[in-house]
């Protein structure tokens, strides 16, 4: 993606919050922002992202305004519609629609907002922190606002957030929780494939005999696994090395 930037590119990138990404001019920060809204919270607008705009792409004006505003408590979307209109990248019907956008996520229930929050997390890498907003959703107060399909997705999330955090074991059982709810193939799969990389396979063909899963399913989801195996990097047997292996293990199977 080529991105028209008229102004100062700076020397030095602006490194996200959460995501990690570098922006290196105002132009692909309004555009990160425009098409990454939902992942855009309060905690993006840090007093690092004021000094970027002053320092590194001579907007001396916008980094005041933004940093005056950051001493209030400025409504989200006026944080991000003064970014917008730092420079032309974006015209202004199309910062109103994003605008619309905006307000439609402000009047979302508190359950839900809590859910984004936990799920940009997660996106972001960010799992310990993801599984903590998971786990407040699944065990708090929130918890009887979602459906049971919506309960299995945050389980199939916080399974991902363990497998990266804790242990293979606890994955399982939320992938396998999660399929008893939201009956997703995709939690089934993560069940199935944990399965086999623990090397548990009379677990697998008691499990997919239990399931009703055919033979050409079974075999279709050993072929998945024996894919994404073939697409990571074996281990040398170092310490570490193993369970490394199996994290990069998830990530071709997501």
């Amino acid at each position: 993606m080529l991105i028209l930037c008229e102004g100062r590119v700076a020397g030095e990138p602006y490194v996200m919050p959460f995501t990690g990404q570098r922006v290196y001019s105002v132009e692909e920060l309004c555009y990160y922002l425009y098409h990454n809204i939902y992942t855009i919270n309060e905690e993006f607008f840090q007093e690092s992202l004021a000094e970027w705009l002053r320092d590194e792409t001579d907007h001396p004006a916008l980094a005041k305004k933004l940093q005056d505003m950051m001493e209030g408590t400025p409504k989200l979307k006026d944080l991000v519609v003064t970014i917008l209109c730092g420079c032309d990248y974006y015209r202004e019907n199309e910062i109103r629609s994003l605008v619309e956008v905006m307000d439609e996520i402000a009047n979302l229930p508190v359950y839900k907002k809590k859910k984004i929050k936990a799920d940009n997390y997660l996106l972001a890498g960010h799992y310990g922190r993801s599984l903590l907003e998971y786990r407040k959703l699944l065990h708090g107060s929130f918890a009887v606002n979602f459906t049971t399909e919506e309960y299995g997705d945050i389980l199939h999330n916080q399974g991902i957030a363990h497998f990266y955090t804790s242990s293979f074991a606890e994955a399982e059982y939320d992938f396998r929780e999660a399929f008893a709810r939201n009956n997703k193939k995709s939690s089934l799969r993560h069940y199935l494939w944990i399965l086999l990389m623990e090397g548990r396979e009379q677990d697998f063909e008691r499990e997919t005999a239990s399931l009703g899963l055919s033979e050409e399913e079974c075999e279709e989801t050993r072929a998945m696994y024996r894919q994404a195996l073939a697409n990571c990097r074996v281990p040398d047997g170092a310490p570490g090395d193993i369970e490394r292996y199996k994290k990069q293990m998830l990530q071709s199977f997501d």
